[in-house]
């Protein structure tokens, strides 16, 4: 298996990401509900708040922005961020880390102690709808979880919840104040089963999920920085159900990242004509830490060293020309 390129994670994805740093780069932005320029931490004014129920609703409508939703913990005690579009497309931005893609019909979720930058590619109505953390069974480590995942798409509970979310913010001031609060903690039940549910897409789409990280990680065998958490953020998914996918394929993401290296490696020394290439030189293109971590590793797996690997198949390969 030759090293390639990874493959995008899906083609409308990637297209979104182009479409959103082409436009929020010319689009001019002020204090005026459309948005701060890039940067910028004040926060967006929404167009219009509700409340149903438990639930506050803030809904920002305008035309290719960056929306700034601030923490506001101290003020409303901690709390999820639930968001939503009623039209429009966006990338969620991270400072320092990925952003995500966030398409027609995906939930996103975010704790409310951290501000949330939400790039609009085009004309957009978006819905930050606010829960208390009170109102939720999560523990710290669920609520962290969901906060770092990818917008939900997919999967029983999400859709649910997005049809229910999608339903709800048309109908906000229609609601009977009794109805409301059954309805928001309908909602509520629905975030907690969204935590704990994995968002398993099935054995098949766990194979295709796999194919697509070991893609990744053949074509970034170079990089000595390339962890299992480097994959996972890099990937969109969290550590714990990355190292849950490898698990059924039998093997460790670490292992996996070992093996692919190897194998490269000693496909490399055995290229006939290559007798100049040093075991050194191998090491440092296919990521190991040192030379000396490198011919170890070789020795381990396959009972010899690097270098008589390659004596031994360079020199058999000369002898047959």
């Amino acid at each position: 298996m030759n090293p390639t390129p990874a493959p995008a994670d899906i083609p409308e994805r990637q297209a979104l990401a182009d479409t959103t740093e082409r436009q929020t780069a010319a689009e001019p932005r002020g204090a005026d509900g459309r948005g701060d320029p890039e940067g910028s931490d004040h926060p967006t004014r929404p167009t219009h708040d509700h409340t149903l129920g438990f639930l506050r609703v803030s809904t920002f409508r305008g035309v290719a922005t960056t929306v700034v939703h601030a923490s506001a913990e101290a003020a409303d005690g901690p709390h999820l961020l639930l968001g939503i579009h009623s039209r429009g497309e966006a990338m969620l931005v991270r400072p320092g880390s990925h952003g995500w893609a966030c398409l027609p019909g995906e939930i996103f979720v975010r704790d409310g102690a951290e501000p949330v930058h939400v790039r609009e590619s085009a004309e957009y109505e978006l819905h930050l709808i606010r829960i208390s953390r009170r109102a939720l069974t999560l523990t710290d480590d669920q609520v962290r979880d969901l906060g770092r995942r990818a917008p939900f798409a997919e999967g029983p509970v999400a859709s649910l919840l997005g049809t229910l979310l999608r339903q709800l913010v048309t109908t906000l001031p229609e609601e009977a104040p009794r109805t409301a609060l059954r309805l928001a903690g309908a909602v509520a039940e629905l975030v907690d089963l969204l935590a704990v549910e994995e968002a398993d897409p099935g054995p098949q789409g766990r194979d295709v999920l796999v194919r697509r990280l070991r893609a990744y990680v053949d074509a970034h065998l170079w990089d000595r920085n390339l962890t299992p958490a480097a994959v996972a953020e890099a990937q969109h998914i969290s550590i714990r159900y990355l190292h849950k996918l490898f698990e059924g394929h039998g093997s460790t993401v670490g292992r996996w990242i070992q093996h692919r290296r190897l194998e490269e490696a000693r496909r490399e020394l055995a290229r006939p004509g290559r007798e100049d290439l040093t075991v050194s030189a191998v090491a440092r293109r296919w990521g190991f830490a040192s030379a000396t971590h490198f011919s170890r590793s070789f020795r381990a797996a396959y009972g010899m060293s690097p270098s008589d690997w390659r004596d031994g198949r360079t020199n058999a390969g000369a002898g047959r020309g």
